[in-house]
């Protein structure tokens, strides 16, 4: 039951940011505070795993490979965002390529890992308990390339939420 409230969880998670992410929306650097949020998340359910699942090489090497395909396509979302310029302003939307690709890719890669995790015998990297720790990874990696590319720009970039309270504005 709890296996299938991670997974219904994280499919949440990825879904509000897929509607999200495909509006076309004024772009803002955003804080990375829901990767961090979920990586302690993350990393608080699998050291609980542990207990029950121990921590093997197969574990380590498959969770690896995870990691890196999180950096991986989240990486490549952040190449895929469409940035424009509307009104003097930069703007973002998610590509049906982000999405199906980035998105659809992550998912299939995942399900892989898992399905070979199990055939391994790595119960730990087999448990959908890494499913927030990957989503940070691969949210936190995405972040990071979109707002490089925006600062590229030398267009106006909205300013966070906070910033917009403080009264600061960047370029």
């Amino acid at each position: 039951m709890r296996s299938a409230v991670y997974v219904i969880g994280g499919l949440a998670i990825v879904a509000v940011f897929v509607v999200r992410q495909r509006r076309s929306e004024r772009f803002e650097q955003r804080s990375l505070l829901i990767p961090a949020a979920l990586a302690v998340y993350g990393v608080v359910l699998l050291d609980h795993t542990t207990r029950r699942d121990p921590f093997s090489a197969a574990s380590a090497l498959l969770l690896s490979l995870s990691a890196v395909a999180s950096v991986g396509f989240g990486m490549f979302r952040g190449r895929t965002i469409e940035l424009f310029v509307r009104q003097g302003e930069l703007w973002e939307r998610a590509t049906w390529t982000t999405l199906g690709v980035g998105w659809g890719g992550l998912l299939l890669v995942r399900v892989g890992l898992i399905v070979t995790a199990a055939a391994v015998g790595a119960k730990l990297a087999a448990s959908p308990t890494s499913i927030p720790l990957m989503l940070a990874i691969t949210l936190a990696a995405q972040m990071f390339v979109v707002g490089e590319r925006a600062k590229k720009t030398g267009v106006v970039i909205a300013p966070s939420r906070r910033e917009r309270r403080r009264g600061r504005h960047r370029r």
